[in-house]
């Protein structure tokens, strides 16, 4: 992933936080690491296992997600896919003439496009930890 496409990613995550609320959705916040560091830049995303849920989710910074109970997941057992905009060391110049790094994605497929993470989410408030091993 280009360091341009993350501004997209972000923008798709906030379309769909703002499309969905429900009453019947739960807060949920957590922390989470790769190899016992915090992952810097990221998206976290919460997809139930019942028919008919809404995938929801939100951005990953510093080490910390956060996702409000009014655009949160609805209570049961979820699926989670979690990115990291891993920088390479490398930089490109955007369409403003300004240096920007590259990123690319930095965790294994097993902690997105084949997720093997689940979450149980509870109704209220739930705190969530992803410590990833690599």
């Amino acid at each position: 992933m280009r360091g341009c496409c993350l501004p997209a990613v972000l923008t798709v995550f906030a379309a769909l936080a703002a499309g969905c609320s429900s009453s019947t959705t739960a807060a949920v916040q957590g922390k989470v690491s790769y190899g016992g560091e915090p992952i810097d830049v990221g998206t976290i995303a919460f997809i139930p296992k019942s028919e008919g849920g809404i995938k929801t989710g939100g951005l990953i910074d510093n080490g910390a997600y956060s996702v409000e109970a009014k655009v949160g997941p609805a209570p049961g057992t979820h699926l989670v896919e979690i990115r990291w905009a891993r920088p390479t060391g490398k930089t490109s110049k955007n369409e403003f003439g300004e240096e920007i790094q590259i990123r690319r994605e930095g965790l294994p497929e097993k902690y997105h496009n084949q997720s093997t993470l689940t979450a149980e989410i509870k109704a209220g408030k739930n705190v969530i930890d992803f410590a990833l091993e690599k």
